[in-house]
This record gives C-alpha cells, sequence and structure tokens, in this order.
C-alpha cells in the first residue's frame, strides 16, 4: 500500500518536472522568435557594428600659393602629396572546390616562395634611403613568420609615396603586369590605405607665416599661420568607407566603390611674392650673420592695400644657424626706441603743441623731477636746433623738451599717454592669420623720467608689424590699412572669394600734420641719421631707432636693438617697410648703419623688377641700332617690335641683337658659370634678374638704362663679396663715360 502512494507521488512530481522543462522550453523558443523577428534588426545592428565600422576617409587639404606679382603665375607655398600604407594579405580562406571545401591561401605557396626574396630585396633597396631602414634579412623574417601566423592584414610598406605606390606594383608576390592593359598593378590579396602628408616647395621660406602642424598626433586641422586661420577653407569635406573585421585590430574593406568620396578643400592665395620674400630671408640672414646678431625680422607691405609681400623673422639656434621658430616681426613686442618720436611728434605737431621750426636743446640736459639726465647718442651738443632737424638727427633732448614744455608739470603728466594713445593704435591688429600678437603696451605712469623717455619710445612695447602699420598710413595720405596675408579663395582655379583691403582709420591726423612729418622723414634719408640710403635715386622716406636692452639692470651689459622703417618711393610711396636687427655683437649697433642696408636690399629689388616703377618714356628707348645689344629675348623681340622691325627667331632666353636691313638679327648670348656678365645697355629689370640669378646682390643708382658696373665682367663671382652696384642713365642724359 505504501508503494503504491510513494509510486503515485514520484509521478506526480515527475509530470510538474516534465510540465516545468516543457514550458521553459516554450518560453525560450517564443523568446527566440521574438528576437528573430521583433528584434531582428536591433541584433542584426549590433552584430555589424562588432565585425562592421565606417572608416573616415580623409579630404586634400587645399593648397596656399604665393602670386608672381609680375607674371601673375601662381606658385605654389605648400601643397598635400598622398602617401599610402601597403598591406597584404598572406593568410587564405575556406572555399568549395569540385563541391569539397577546402582551405586556400590568398596567395599560393608556389608564388610566395618562388618570388619572395625578390620581394624583400625590392623593398630593402627602394626605402634604404630612410632613417628607420630595413635589411632584406629583416624582410624575409618578418614576413615568413606573418606567413606563418596567417596573417590576413600585413602591413608591407607605411608612407609611402604615389611614384614608390607604381613602383611597388612591380615587384615580385605583390605585383604583376596586366597585359591587356599595358600596366602594372596589385594582385587582389593587395590593399593600401590613402593618407596626405604637407609639403612646403620652398621650405623653410616663410614657415612661420605659412603655417605648420603644431601637433605630432596626425590631426588634420592643426595648423597655425596662415594655414590654420584659413582651415576651414583648406580641410575639404571628409568621406566614409566601409570596413569588416577580420582579426584583432585588423579591418579590410569591403567594397572600394560602396563609400562617400572626399571632397578636396579650397585654395587660398596670399599676398606673398615669392622673389622678394627670397630677397629679404636672403639680405636679413646676411646682416644677421656678418653683425653676429641674436634675431632680425624684415616685412615688406603694400601701402594703398596692407597687402604683406615678404616677411621674415630669424633666430641664432645652438648649432650657430639662423631659422624660423618664432614670427618676431607679429608675436614679439618690444621697446620701439627713435621710430617712436614719429608718433610724439605726430601728436604734438596736430594738437598745436608744437611747430616744426621750434628751437629745441640738443646733447644732454637735466630735467626738473627726472632722476636722470636725458642724452642723445654719442652725447653730441649741436646747440639749439629746430624741430624738425631735432628729428633728422634723432636727438632725444630735443623731444623730450617740448613734452616736458606741455606735459611737465605734476598735473598734466597723465594727459601725455591718453594723447599718444588717440594716435599710436594701441590695440592688436588682429590679422587673418593665426599666429598670437600680443597688444601695444604703454606704461601708465607720471614720473618724469618715464615720462620723457615714453617720448622716445621707452617705456612701451609694439610689434614691428604694428609700428610698420602705423608709418603705412603716412605713407598712405593719412589712411590706416589692416596689413593682410590672404587675398583670395579659388578652386580649379576660379575665384570664389575675394578679401579687399580693410581700412582701420580714415585719417590719422590732419592733412598738414602729415605732410610734415613726411618731410621729415626724408629729411631724415637726405640729412639725419638714414643718410646711407640717401642714394636711391627713387627716393626714400624713414626713420632709424636704436634702443638698449637691459638698461634697467644694475651692472647689467647694454645689448641694442636696431630698426629702420620707412616706405618709398618718398614723392609716390608704393612699398612700406620695417627691419629690426636684435643684439648684434660687432660692427654696427645703430639703425641707420646696420638696419637700413637691409631695407636697401629689398628697396632696390622692387623699383629694379616692378614695372610700375620702370615708367620709361619711349624717348628713353634707342630708335636705331648704333651699337650691339643685348638683353631677355622676350623683352629684345617687343623692343624691336615697338621700332616697327621684324627679330628673327632665337631659342634662347638671353641674346645679342643688331639692326640689319630692316631687321633686328638676335643670337644667342651665352653666359660664363661663375663669371660676372656685362649688362651695360641693359634695362635695370633684366640686369637684376641675370646677376641675381648668378648669385650677386644688385645696388643701383639712377634711372634708365645700365651705363656703369663696379665689377668688371669676367671677374670671377666671388660668394662672400658678392655686391654689384649699377648706374643708370637714361638715353641722351649727358654722362662722364667715356665713349670708345
Amino acid at each position: 500500500m505504501n508503494n503504491a502512494n510513494d509510486n503515485g507521488q514520484f509521478n506526480v512530481r515527475l509530470s510538474i518536472v516534465y510540465l516545468l522543462v516543457a514550458a521553459a522550453f516554450v518560453v525560450v523558443l517564443v523568446r527566440a522568435v521574438y528576437l528573430k523577428t521583433a528584434e531582428k534588426d536591433f541584433w542584426v545592428s549590433l552584430e555589424q557594428q562588432r565585425i562592421l565600422r565606417d572608416k573616415e576617409l580623409l579630404a586634400k587639404r587645399g593648397d596656399i600659393y604665393a602670386i608672381d606679382s609680375e607674371s601673375g603665375e601662381y606658385l605654389l607655398l605648400a601643397t598635400t602629396e598622398p602617401q599610402y600604407d601597403v598591406y597584404v594579405d598572406l593568410g587564405g580562406g575556406k572555399v568549395l572546390k569540385k563541391g569539397k571545401e577546402i582551405f586556400e591561401l590568398t596567395i599560393s605557396e608556389q608564388k610566395f616562395n618562388e618570388g619572395f626574396n625578390g620581394l624583400c630585396d625590392s623593398l630593402s633597396k627602394m626605402l634604404s634611403y630612410r632613417s628607420n631602414a630595413k635589411s632584406s634579412a629583416y624582410y624575409r623574417k618578418y614576413f615568413k613568420q606573418k606567413r606563418k601566423q596567417g596573417r590576413r592584414y600585413v602591413l608591407v610598406a607605411q608612407k609611402v609615396s604615389q611614384e614608390e605606390l607604381e613602383r611597388m606594383k612591380t615587384f615580385p608576390v605583390i605585383g604583376y603586369k596586366n597585359e591587356k592593359k599595358k600596366r602594372y598593378a596589385f594582385v587582389g590579396a593587395v590593399h593600401y590605405e590613402e593618407g596626405y602628408k604637407r609639403v612646403y616647395p620652398y621650405f623653410p621660406m616663410a614657415r612661420r607665416t605659412i603655417g605648420i602642424n603644431v601637433t605630432n598626433n596626425g590631426c588634420d586641422t592643426c595648423y597655425n599661420g596662415i594655414d590654420g586661420a584659413f582651415s576651414k577653407y583648406l580641410t575639404g569635406i571628409h568621406g566614409t568607407r566601409k570596413e569588416r573585421k577580420i582579426n584583432k585590430d585588423e579591418w579590410v574593406p569591403i567594397d572600394v566603390n560602396e563609400k562617400i568620396k572626399t571632397i578636396d578643400g579650397y585654395d587660398v592665395v596670399t599676398t606673398l611674392d615669392v622673389s622678394l620674400q627670397e630677397l629679404a630671408e636672403n639680405s636679413l640672414r646676411s646682416c644677421l650673420d656678418s653683425n653676429d646678431a641674436e634675431s632680425g625680422c624684415v616685412v615688406l607691405m603694400e601701402v594703398e592695400t596692407g597687402y604683406v609681400r615678404a616677411i621674415s623673422s630669424l633666430t641664432l639656434n645652438k648649432d650657430g644657424e639662423y631659422v624660423e621658430n618664432d614670427n618676431i616681426a607679429i608675436s614679439h613686442s618690444f621697446e620701439p626706441g627713435s621710430t617712436f618720436k614719429i608718433v610724439t611728434a605726430m601728436m604734438l605737431l596736430d594738437k598745436g603743441f608744437a611747430d616744426i621750426s621750434d628751437s629745441v636743446p640738443t646733447g644732454v640736459k637735466y630735467f626738473n623731477g627726472s632722476e636722470k639726465p636725458i642724452r642723445d647718442v654719442g652725447e653730441v651738443n649741436r646747440g639749439l636746433v629746430s624741430f624738425e632737424r631735432a628729428l633728422e638727427i634723432s636727438s632725444n633732448v630735443g623731444i623730450s623738451q617740448l613734452v616736458y614744455n606741455i606735459y611737465g608739470r605734476s598735473d598734466r603728466r597723465k594727459e601725455f599717454r591718453k594723447d599718444l594713445m588717440e594716435y599710436f593704435r594701441f590695440e592688436r591688429l588682429n590679422m587673418d592669420i593665426d599666429v598670437h600678437e600680443p597688444a601695444p603696451k604703454i606704461k601708465s605712469s607720471e614720473n618724469m623720467t618715464d615720462l620723457l623717455r615714453m617720448s622716445f619710445g621707452y617705456v612701451s612695447s609694439v610689434t614691428p608689424l604694428q609700428m610698420l602699420t602705423f608709418y603705412n598710413a603716412i605713407a598712405n595720405n593719412g589712411k590706416m590699412v589692416k596689413p593682410m596675408f590672404v587675398q583670395s579663395i579659388i578652386s580649379n582655379g576660379k575665384e570664389i572669394e575675394r578679401f579687399e583691403p580693410e581700412v582701420i582709420n580714415e585719417k590719422i591726423c590732419k592733412q598738414e600734420t602729415r605732410d610734415k612729418i613726411h618731410n621729415v622723414l626724408k629729411g631724415v634719408v637726405q640729412n639725419g641719421t638714414g643718410r646711407r640710403l640717401k642714394s636711391a635715386s627713387y627716393g626714400i622716406a624713414g626713420k632709424s631707432g636704436t634702443a638698449e636692452i637691459g638698461y634697467e639692470k644694475k651692472n647689467a651689459s647694454i645689448q641694442h636693438r636696431a630698426s629702420f622703417v620707412g616706405y618709398f618711393p618718398a614723392d609716390s610711396p608704393k612699398y612700406s617697410c620695417i627691419v629690426v636687427i636684435s643684439r648684434p655683437q660687432k660692427n654696427r649697433t645703430h639703425g641707420g648703419d646696420l638696419a637700413a642696408p637691409v631695407f636697401r636690399d629689398l628697396s632696390d629689388r622692387v623699383v629694379g623688377t616692378r614695372i610700375d616703377f620702370n615708367n620709361i618714356s619711349r624717348n628713353d628707348s634707342l630708335v636705331q641700332f648704333p651699337i650691339i645689344r643685348y638683353g631677355n629675348n622676350k623683352d629684345f623681340v617687343a623692343f624691336c617690335k615697338s621700332l616697327g622691325l621684324i627679330a628673327t627667331s632665337v631659342n634662347a632666353q638671353w641674346v645679342r641683337g643688331k639692326e640689319f636691313d630692316g631687321k633686328c638679327v638676335l643670337r644667342e648670348q651665352k653666359l660664363s658659370d661663375g663669371r660676372v656678365p656685362n649688362v651695360v645697355g641693359l634695362s635695370i629689370k633684366d640686369a637684376v634678374y641675370m646677376l641675381e640669378n648668378m648669385g650677386m646682390r644688385v645696388r643701383f643708382s639712377g634711372k634708365g638704362k645700365v651705363v656703369k658696373q663696379s665689377v668688371a665682367a669676367g671677374s670671377k663671382i666671388d660668394k662672400k663679396h658678392n655686391l654689384i652696384v649699377l648706374e643708370l642713365q637714361t638715353a641722351g642724359a649727358k654722362t662722364n663715360k667715356t665713349e670708345k
């Protein structure tokens, strides 16, 4: 009886277990069906996220150009070149063959073994120039190991150029010749990823102005300079492609055609002129080197537009080389010295506090309330001179006297700083370039010594470009414009946006004041501290400056900062320029002696090569050929045409010509390598072009054609002493040159 009851209870329990298992099975089944239907999209998406991804494809960054202001031709300053990472599949997978599932290698064992050594040798040879170059033995060991592991995505070469990529298509194992298309190609097992690198054809020219990548993490948009400021135009629109995960950290493209294409960035056209930029850097470097200076900068700007045509900043590095590590002209501010006297003079004249004819003392003078005497350079006492003459000779005492007369009382001292700030814009220029620019500063002080020193460029700080902007306004008849580094945006050669000059101040002072200051600046060059520039036939107006460095420290060795800022041609200004040389250790230390020659190198080149300065009348041209002449072929043909003569055709850059039977007979003029050419009779444009291409520095005086050269034709060119001075004269003018 008991056994029957026990069996009954056991059967009940077993039934319950069966029911529970069945119920669980039904629940699982229902859940599976639910997941497969209602939540199918979610789980498929989750799986795809694990094995699929969208890989970003970088767009080609736009180019940065300079314009050759003579020819109008675009010249590349920065461009983007493709570079590639090349991978090969050394593994394989299961495929059906004759109804059977077998494992098949992507690259057969036979093909791999036959071409293996050739592949390793070719890679080693092609990449031997790299600092991390690998031997053939290294590649053999590397590929054997990856092959043994069955790796599906093996790096063959990293960051190869387009040319190297094409060469790799001829390598064994990974490449083959497509007989049908008559060209080489990669085998199907090879994949490559395209990236980009920034290339600078004129590197290191203006590197801090053009801009560099400021990170080391491959950031495509992390640039400074022009490259950074215009990144929104240059960057372009990135694309994507689908990739599948095949191993840990290994992804391959699913379909090369299944992608969102990239759109290249726009191109930027700068205001820089490559030939002037090159001259500016070379002239600055030569000056720094010969005077053992610590650093220096030069900026050349177009007066009317504010276009910066050349800018260079060089600093002596630990290896004894001058390099552009900082954009000194924009990002460094310092006490300007005597170039600031013109700001003080403009304010005094414009407010009617002084006149250009007022008499002022010179030499050395103690002023009531000042802790120290005010001294002129050399402490030369010229007695009483006019205010105009005091500015020409850069007298600290003279300008201090006028400031003392007006602002010397304790209740007036605050007003001096306030009045100066009306005329010099103590604000950042906020230009179209991603470079840190400090705001100009002027000390707020009622101390008499500070007050007087403020008048001639101490206890204040400005950047060279901020100072140039002020002088450029004087040249521009009182209108102040913002310096500009970019003039337009283009795409496929078509202009899509142009940036017009921006006026900061329509009139910085009264016209009468501007004209007086202009005459003072001309006088500085003709009669004062800028006399080294006096011989320039086109006329230069400007101001020299010499500031002491370290004067405020006791027992410190006094260093100097020399500068010259001005514009040319003096009576019809087209360009303004500033040169600053810091801490020269030998030879000259004053602005008129040290910085002015760099200014002259640039101004001569601009005048000598820019058509708008060469307005030589038809009367200056020869109307016949009394002697054999030579010059640039293209110019010579145009010259002959202007005389109504037909020129013979010659395939040469430089030609000699003479008139014969109503024609211009031209023959090639060969130049001797390493020898000074004869440039007598040439236009200054041709002479400068020819001589500079042969490594010479050129200066000239006068107008018209070359009638005399300081270094005899045929002389061996001395690379260290390569200056040649040319004398120009218009046709028909009297000359002391003996006719032979």
